[in-house]
């Protein structure tokens, strides 16, 4: 019962034996081609390819394809095809006598038998042997046909704004067969185009990829970033996301990601003096602790800490009338520093000049990605933007030059009412109604739409406007609601400004004089010259208004006051006029005959 399954494993063990005999026999009889035949590249582009690095990183030409092997047995006469997935022959590319144990090469450039270029597609080589009458298909070693390039897309950032690293970024893209693949990490809020910061090797065939947070080993800076893919095919064809840098607007969906340690969002509108300010500060859920300073002054006037990291901070303003105030900010080693402004309440409410901060401007400047398209949304760039959102640097460019004006006013014991351009133009806190004057301190790049005439009905109705800084109502946004808070923009040109003057470019002085080219207004005084500005703006008043003009030449004022209606408008147009208030003479004395018309 035992003996017949051995006898039966026996002979099965002597059928195999015999039969790998047979095929080494076959083998070695017949004439077979050797020397592991494979196209090389397996994949090329014929109309475009380039010569780069294969996967082994010899430098090769993805242009055409070579095939190199041997005959093993005998010598012979071959043919070399080039055939397509249903058997039928594309393209000759070889007819010779080899000789048996020596190599040759056969080249596909990628045309047909009539030069055209071979339509995308798979490919195989067939070998045929006249003396042997056979053929071979080399079906497992298929070429590529590519001449469409690649097109990778980062599909999707998560999340969009990370801090500290430990909380890494996940990439989802598109996957592919790429032959390299590279995740490219933009810088894109900074000046000119962004900057590539690092790339991260991929495998692209998975579809995701997993960012640290880290740039050659330390945390990326604070800032606003954009997820790239960079790829080559089979065909060593390039294929990039974003095709272009920087980007048209709305072809990045998702691919923005915003590194932020700290940052805090103030009040678009004044603060009455003596109430709660509530600033809301991002500290990615870290604590962190606040000081408030009157803005310009050293001493501390409260102080405190948020152990939890709590999104809002309720900070009482002192009880000390109109003013701008600082609200520093620390988290770890972080820090920033944002304005808050105060509005006068009871008697002190009373004054008879309302300064106006540019707080659109300080926002249209600030570099937010507010899309998570990796791109900073600023009506600088064109965009529409959120008014809401935290100040991405702490003080806005121009602030020092806005509160030099407000610091001259404070020594000196000047009253004044606090307001902002957005808190005026959306009805909130002190209104034009109830004053003589309005100054808007600094450069009001954007002016609120709805501002423009407001302001110009005041002026006609007598009263006076002063307006410092340079750049200044050459542009305006429309405000807008939505469900996601106000917005801004996009902007549009201002030209004339409100009042009908036209504005120039801002030029170098070269420290040339200011001089008095004419006083119909009686402004001037004694004064003939303003020294000490390097760089000015031509305002010119409109036609026939009588004026007052100050400027390097005729025909180029960069001091215009003229008469509109029943009242007046001063534009400064020197750059550092404010901040010059602490020791330039001339210019104490021009605010002081211009702060006289205010308060009439």
């Amino acid at each position: 019962m035992t003996r017949l399954p051995v006898a039966v494993f026996a002979t099965l063990v002597a059928a195999t034996v015999g039969a790998f005999f047979v095929t080494q026999h076959l083998k070695v009889k017949n004439p077979l081609i050797n020397g592991s035949p494979r196209p090389d590249p397996p994949a090329i582009n014929p109309v475009a390819g380039r010569v780069c690095r294969d996967l082994v990183g010899r430098r090769v030409s993805f242009k055409r394809t070579k095939l190199n092997f041997f005959l093993q047995s005998r010598s012979d006469n071959v043919g070399v095809y080039v055939v397509d997935s249903d058997g039928d022959i594309v393209d000759a590319i070889g007819s010779r006598y080899m000789l048996v144990n020596r190599r040759y090469t056969f080249t596909w450039n990628g045309h047909e038998t009539d030069g055209q270029v071979a339509p995308d597609g798979t490919y195989y080589f067939r070998i045929a042997l006249q003396a042997e009458n056979r053929t071979f298909e080399l079906t497992d070693q298929p070429v590529r046909v590519i001449t469409t390039l690649p097109r990778p897309d980062v599909e999707r950032v998560s999340p969009d704004v990370v801090g500290p690293p430990g909380h890494p970024v996940t990439i989802r893209y598109r996957p592919g067969r790429f032959h390299n693949a590279d995740i490219v990490i933009y810088r894109t809020d900074v000046r000119g185009k962004p900057v590539k910061v690092k790339a991260i090797g991929i495998n692209g065939r998975r579809g995701t990829a997993v960012w640290d947070g880290l740039i050659r080993g330390r945390p990326a800076p604070a800032g606003t970033y954009l997820v790239g893919l960079d790829v080559t095919d089979q065909a060593c064809n390039p294929g990039r996301f974003p095709v272009v840098l920087p980007p048209p607007a709305g072809s990045t969906p998702h691919a923005g990601v915003t590194v932020r340690y700290l940052a805090a969002q103030p009040p678009l509108a004044p603060v009455t003096a003596g109430a709660e300010a509530s600033v809301l500060v991002d500290s990615r859920r870290r604590p962190y602790t606040w000081k408030l300073f009157r803005a310009g002054a050293p001493k501390v006037l409260a102080r405190g800490r948020s152990i939890q990291g709590a999104y809002t901070l309720h900070v009482r303003i002192p009880a000390n009338g109109a003013g701008l105030y600082a609200l520093s900010l620390r988290s770890g080693s972080h820090r920033t520093v944002v304005p808050i402004a105060a509005a006068a309440g009871g008697r002190r409410a009373a004054a008879r000049v309302l300064v106006v901060l540019p707080a659109l401007t300080w926002q249209g400047a600030n570099p937010v990605d507010d899309l998570g398209d990796g791109l900073p949304d600023t009506l600088s760039a064109g965009d529409q933007i959120r008014l809401a959102r935290p100040l991405a640097d702490g003080l806005p460019p121009g602030f020092d030059e806005e509160l030099a004006l407000l610091t001259y006013l404070d020594r000196h014991r000047i009253a004044y009412q606090l307001t902002t351009d957005v808190a005026l133009a959306e009805g909130a806190g002190p209104a034009l109604s109830g004053h003589t004057g309005v100054v808007l301190d600094g450069s009001l790049v954007w002016l609120p739409s709805n501002l423009g005439a407001p302001l110009r009905a005041f002026a006609q109705d007598g009263g006076t406007v002063l307006s410092l800084g340079t750049g200044s109502l050459q542009a305006q946004a429309r405000l807008s609601p939505s469900a996601a808070g106000p917005t801004a923009g996009p902007p549009r040109p201002l030209v004339p400004d409100p009042f009908g003057a036209r504005h120039g470019s801002l030029l170098k002085t070269a420290g040339a004089l200011i001089t008095v080219l004419g006083d119909r207004l009686g402004l001037f005084g004694a004064t003939i010259a303003f020294p000490g500005y390097f760089a000015a703006q031509t305002i010119s008043p409109p036609n026939g208004a009588p004026a007052s003009l100050a400027g390097i030449g005729a025909g180029a004022p960069s001091i215009t006051a003229f008469r509109l209606g029943r009242g007046t408008v001063v534009e400064v147009g020197l750059q550092g006029f404010a901040s010059g208030l602490a020791h330039n003479v001339d210019a104490q004395e021009l605010l002081r005959a211009v702060w006289r018309r205010l308060v009439r």
